[in-house]
Order: structure tokens, then sequence, then C-alpha cells
């Protein structure tokens, strides 16, 4: 699955180049789900959030631009945090996202509402694989397949502030579980197996905040 939105997220970005603007930033997420009262975070809450780092999502994103339309590729990532049940190995998450984008007035507007579907996978993984692998190669660590991931699917929409060549936005998305479990291949037999999925930690409100560059 994240191989596949790999590919076609670099030929999109390399053919759409030939015929539109193309923007790079930096962004960060920040998953949320009602509180026990049965209340979504406020606008206040979300930035404090942001700005305290709480829970946030570090990562950066692409984006083909056409005249009312946008094509885009986000990875972010959560910083490693030390879990005793996997015997403190250091562990992170990432979340990339391949997404279509329906900009009203232009994504290169002054004012740039839009909404946006996409598909995408969270994942959760050892930060240090490489040297785990070669520390302990009988663990069973697979190298090129998370430790648990889920794929989802995403609807949702914001408002964007462009001064050319620099812009900022925020969006809200709505995430859920689909596709069922992934698959991987294990390293040294090649059997395939069923990844362990994290749709019951998955949240189901995304929040981004970011920033990007306009090219012309």
């Amino acid at each position: 699955m994240k191989k596949t939105i790999l590919i076609v997220t670099l030929l999109a970005l390399v053919t759409g180049g030939l015929f539109a603007e193309i923007t790079f930033g930096l962004s960060g997420v920040q998953y949320y789900q009602k509180d026990a009262n049965g209340n979504w975070p406020s606008l206040k809450q979300v930035f404090e959030d942001f700005n305290n780092g709480q829970g946030v999502f570090y990562g950066a994103f692409a984006e083909i631009l056409g005249r009312n339309w946008g094509l885009g590729f986000s990875f972010n990532y959560q910083p490693p945090a030390e879990y005793a049940l996997y015997d403190t190995y250091s562990l992170f998450m990432w979340d990339g996202c391949l997404y279509l984008s329906s900009h009203f007035f232009g994504g290169a507007a002054f004012l740039d509402p839009f909404a946006e579907v996409g598909i995408g996978v969270v994942a959760i993984d050892y930060y240090n694989k490489e040297a785990l692998i070669a520390e302990n190669p009988s663990a069973g660590i697979d190298k090129d397949d998370p430790l648990m991931a889920s794929a989802y699917l995403t609807i949702g929409g914001g408002l964007g502030i462009n001064l050319k060549p620099l812009g900022v936005f925020i969006k809200a998305n709505f995430v859920r579980p689909s596709f069922g479990n992934l698959k991987g291949k294990d390293d040294t037999t090649g059997v395939e197996y069923t990844i362990p999925s994290i749709d019951d930690i998955l949240m189901p409100l995304r929040w981004t905040i970011g920033a990007k560059l306009i090219l012309f």
C-alpha cells in the first residue's frame, strides 16, 4: 500500500510539474477524538497543542496545483518514544497521505478555501530498525514493513492565506480505517503475512497546520 502511494505520487509530481505550479511546505498533524463530554477540541485547544508540541506529527508535503485542483502527498512523523511493552526499543509513528484537493478560488489565491479527499497509512515502527536487526538478526524484525499499520480514507477541508510565494493554511479531516489489514512479506522466507492494525487507536479527527512555498 505505502509503496503504491509513493510510486503514484512520484509519477504525478514528475508529470504534473510540466504543466502546473508546485508547492512545497512543512506541516504539523494532530489527531483527536471526542472528550468525555462528547465534544471535539476547540480551535484554541488545537493551536495550544500545536504550540506546545502536544501529540504533533512533524513533516513535509508537496502538491501540484492546477487551476482549481491539487494533487499532493504529505509525510509526517511523531518523534520516538520508549515503550516498555517493546523492551524499551525506540518506536515512532508516521503518517503518509496521498490526497486530491479542490481549491475554489485557485490554489494560489489570497484566500484559498478548499476541500480534499485522500488515502493514507498510519504506522508504528522501530526508529533504529537497521541497528536492531544487526544486533539481533533472529528477533524477527521486518526490514521493509512496519511493526503495525492501518490504511485509511480521509475527507475534509480547510482555509489557506497566500502572499506569493508564501502561504499558510489550516485544515481538518475526518479519518476512517479502510481497505482491511495491510500485508507484509517476511524478509527471510518471502511468505506474506498480515501486519497488525492500529484501527483501535486511530483517532477520527486530524488537524493540520502548515506553511508552504509556491513555485511557478
